[in-house]
This record gives structure tokens, sequence and C-alpha cells, in this order.
């Protein structure tokens, strides 16, 4: 989520991690120049999450790549969560999504010329 819609969010709010499995704001931080939401799931367990971290449930304000990590890493949980650094595996996904429509941009414009 870019910071100012996380801004816009207050205690109470609902919001959705990776995944999309729905958690509620219970405070909100500001760390290191960043905001920290301290959010509590439906087993009322406690998480911690960078605004970067979380989204709104239709996605509003979020980028093609984005959308597109969002929707692998919820169809693919159980191998996602097998990482440490869910952020690196997201960067790396993203510029994987990133190239492949430089990639195709470049085919296409080859098959044009070839015509």
């Amino acid at each position: 989520m870019i910071k100012s819609l996380a801004d816009s969010i207050k205690a109470g709010d609902i919001v959705y991690n990776v995944f999309m499995q729905k958690l509620v704001v219970g405070s909100i931080s500001q760390e290191d120049g960043g905001l920290v939401f301290t959010l509590v799931d439906t087993g009322l367990n406690t998480h911690y999450y960078s605004y970067e971290d979380i989204y709104f449930d239709d996605l509003y304000g979020e980028s093609d790549e984005e959308k597109s990590w969002i929707n692998w890493a919820k169809n693919n949980k159980d191998f996602v969560e097998t990482f440490d650094h869910l952020s690196t595996i997201k960067w790396i996904y993203q510029q994987g999504f990133s190239e492949g429509f430089v990639y195709r941009q470049k085919i296409s414009y080859s098959e044009m010329m070839q015509k």
C-alpha cells in the first residue's frame, strides 16, 4: 500500500495481508520513517506489518505488478510461507513480471518489423 493511503487508515479498520486474510487494525505506530500496524487476525493473534505489506480488499491503489504478486502469493501460500524474506520474494516476482512485459514488447516490435 502506498503511504498516502496508509495514512488514512484508523484503528478498527479492516485490511488484508498478502494472502488476503482479513485483519483488524489495533494500533498504528511510526518507526524508522514508516508506519507499522499492529493487526489482529480472526484467531485473535497479533501481527505487525509495515504499511507496504497491507492492502484493501479491492486492492485499491495497487499497481499491476502488486496485484499480480498478491494473486500469485495467495494461490501459492504453502510455498511462499517457506521463505524467511517475503519482501525479497515479492521483489523477485515483480521484477520478473515487469521483464515479461519488456520482452513481449521487444518480440512484438520484432514481429512488426518482419512484416
